[in-house]
C-alpha cells in the first residue's frame, strides 16, 4: 500500500506547495526546452522535504519526458556512472520518447566521487541534448564547486505552515479520515517546511493514539545524544524510535553509542545479552544496505537499534555512571595519522598493480613484506630497497613501515 508521500506526489508543477515564483520559472524553462532551445542544467537546492525532487518529477510529467534518475547508489566510480550515462546523452531513448537526466541529492553524494566523475558530469553539462535537473540541499557546499559554473539554479524555501496545513487537509478529505483541527496544525509546525515529514507524521497519527504526537516532527531540534541514549534505554516502548529518528544524530554514530552503553544502562545480564542480539541485527541491515545498496534496509536498523534496544528492558537499569564515549572512535582518531599514511603508500601503489587501495592494503602489502624479507636475507637490505624503489617507487621508510605493520597484525 502506497504512503501518503507516494500517493499524493504532484504529477504537475502546480500541484506543489509554495515556491509560486520557483515554479513559474521552472515553467518557463520548461518552455524554453520544449521550443528546442539548448537550456544549462538546472539545480533545484534548499532544505530537506521542501519539494525539490517532487518538482523534477513533476516537470518530467508536465513536458512529456522520460525520467532517467541517478541517486547515491549510482556513484560509485566513473565506469559505472559513464555506463548509465551513454543512452542518456541523446534527445530521445531507443523507443523515440523524449527523455530527462535526474541527478538528485547530488551534495550528498558527490562526496563519494573519483576522479573521474567530475570531468564525465561537466562533459555531460556541455554536450547532452537532454535536459539535466540536479537536486541538493545545500549549493554552497565544497563538493558542488565544480559544477557552479555550469547550471541555472533556483532556491526552494519551506513552504508555510498554513500551506503544509492546506495540503494535510486535502488529503485527509480524499482519504475520508477525520483529525482534530488541533493535531493537524501541531503536526504542521513542528514540520518546520518539511512536507515529507508532515505527510508521514500524518499518515502514523491515523488511528494512533494521541502521546505518539508527544514524539513528532523535532526534525529541526538538534536533541544530544545523552538525551537520546536516556530515552532509549529507560523507555520500554517502541516510542523511543520516533526521538531518535528525530534527532540529528549521524545512526552509525548513534549505534556506535548505544553498543558501548548497553552494560553502563542495563544491570540485567540477559537484558545486556537481549540487547546486543538486538544491535548485531541491527548492524546486519546497516552492512546489507551497503553491500546491496538497497537503503531500505536502513528502515530496520534504525527501529531495532533504538526501539528494539528499548523494548529489552526489564526495568533493572542504572541511571547513575556516566555514558563510556565509543572506544572505536577513540581508537580511531588515536590511529588516524597512521591510517592516512597506509592510504598514500596505498595511493602510489594501485596504479602500479591496477587494483584499488583496499586491496593494496589487504592483498598487496603482506606480500610485498614477504617479499622484503626474503630479499634481505639473499641480497641485504640496501640491494632489496633499491628494487623496491627501482619497481616499485616506494622509498626507505615506506618500505619499513609496511614490513612494521605486518609484525604488529
Amino acid at each position: 500500500m502506497p504512503s501518503f508521500c507516494e500517493k499524493y506526489a504532484p504529477i504537475t508543477l502546480n500541484m506543489l506547495i509554495g515556491n509560486r515564483n520557483q515554479i513559474d520559472r521552472l515553467i518557463n524553462y520548461g518552455a524554453e526546452v520544449q521550443s528546442g532551445k539548448k537550456q544549462r542544467p538546472l539545480l533545484i537546492y534548499g532544505p530537506t522535504g521542501t519539494g525539490k525532487t517532487a518538482a523534477a518529477h513533476a516537470f518530467a510529467y508536465s513536458n512529456g519526458f522520460e525520467i532517467i534518475e541517478f541517486d547515491a547508489s549510482d556513484y560509485r566510480d566513473a565506469e559505472t556512472l559513464q555506463k548509465r550515462l551513454l543512452p542518456a546523452t541523446t534527445s530521445r531513448n531507443l523507443f523515440g520518447s523524449k527523455v530527462i537526466i535526474i541527478f538528485d541529492e547530488i551534495d550528498e553524494i558527490s562526496a563519494r566521487f573519483d576522479k573521474g566523475i567530475e570531468g564525465i558530469l561537466t562533459k555531460l553539462f556541455r554536450e547532452s541534448k537532454s535536459p539535466v535537473i540536479l537536486t541538493a540541499n545545500d549549493y554552497w557546499s565544497r563538493s558542488l564547486v565544480f559544477l557552479r559554473e555550469y547550471v541555472e539554479r533556483i532556491e526552494f524555501k519551506k513552504p508555510s505552515a498554513k500551506d503544509v496545513v492546506s495540503l494535510m487537509n486535502n488529503i485527509l478529505a480524499k482519504e475520508g479520515i477525520s483529525m482534530d483541527k488541533a493535531t493537524v496544525d501541531i503536526i504542521a509546525n513542528r514540520a518546520n517546511g518539511d512536507v515529507r515529514a508532515a505527510l508521514n507524521d500524518l499518515e502514523a497519527m491515523v488511528d494512533a493514539s494521541p502521546e505518539l504526537l508527544e514524539h513528532l516532527g523535532m526534525r529541526d531540534r538538534k536533541v544530544e545524544t545523552f538525551a537520546v541514549l536516556d530515552k532509549i534505554f529507560t523507555s520500554k516502548k517502541l516510542a523511543s524510535r520516533s526521538v531518535a529518528l528525530a534527532s540529528g544524530i549521524d545512526k552509525d554514530m548513534l549505534l556506535k553509542w548505544i553498543d558501548q552503553n548497553i552494560p553502563v544502562r542495563y544491570l540485567s545480564k540477559k537484558d545486556v545479552a537481549n540487547a546486543y542480539s538486538v544491535l548485531a541485527l541491527a548492524s546486519r541491515f546497516n552492512n546489507n544496505a551497503t553491500r546491496t545498496n538497497y537503503y531500505g534496509y536502513l528502515r530496520y536498523s534504525n527501529d531495532l537499534m533504538s526501539g528494539g534496544v528499548s523494548l529489552q528492558n526489564t526495568g533493572y537499569i542504572s541511571t547513575i555512571n556516566p555514558y563510556l564515549f565509543p572506544s572505536v572512535i577513540r581508537y580511531l582518531s588515536t590511529t588516524k595519522a597512521e591510517r592516512q599514511y597506509i592510504k598514500e603508500i596505498a595511493g602510489k601503489l594501485s596504479p602500479v598493480f591496477h587494483v584499488n587501495k583496499k586491496e593494496i592494503v589487504n592483498g598487496y602489502m603482506p606480500l610485498l613484506k614477504l617479499m622484503m624479507e626474503s630479499g634481505e636475507s639473499s641480497y641485504g637490505k640496501d640491494e632489496t630497497m633499491a628494487f623496491m624503489e627501482k619497481h616499485f617507487n616506494l622509498e626507505s621508510d615506506e618500505a619499513d613501515f609496511i614490513k612494521e605493520r605486518g609484525k604488529n597484525q
